[in-house]
């Protein structure tokens, strides 16, 4: 009999993605963030409200939560340690490969890409582990 996925562990780990952002965000990186958007409080006030950024954001991580799960399952990946690795590997070969040439087009800074590109990779890892544990 074929394993289902299991649901309770994406909601859960795009839940603590989640939150793990906000604190990535709003406390660990606020000001450089904000600094290396290199926006002004008018240009940024013109774009989504905080609440519907952060439904977005929320709806994201459970689309990538779902799609990790169905790549671990059809990889039989069953443990942490294969769920934290994979994580890895999608954000090198598909996150970081692509964030990497837009900001240096774009002429961000590095601190900008590592604060940018370091919280979907911290969200892949929780993510992976998660998923991974409870396979």
């Amino acid at each position: 009999m074929k394993e289902d996925i299991n649901y309770l562990a994406i909601v859960v780990s795009a839940v603590i993605s989640y939150a793990a952002s906000f604190v990535w965000y709003m406390y660990l990186f606020r000001k450089p963030y904000i600094d290396g958007l290199n926006k002004t409080k008018e240009q940024m006030d013109k774009g989504p409200s905080m609440m519907e950024a952060s439904l977005l954001q929320l709806a994201a991580n459970l689309l990538m939560a779902f799609a990790l799960a169905w790549l671990m399952k059809q990889l039989n990946y069953h443990t942490t340690m294969h769920g934290t690795q994979l994580g890895l590997f999608i954000w090198l070969g598909f996150v970081g490969a692509v964030l990497a040439p837009m900001y240096a087009y774009q002429a961000f800074s590095l601190q900008f890409f590592l604060i940018t590109g370091g919280a979907p990779l911290v969200s892949l890892l929780i993510m992976g582990s998660i998923i991974g544990c409870w396979s």
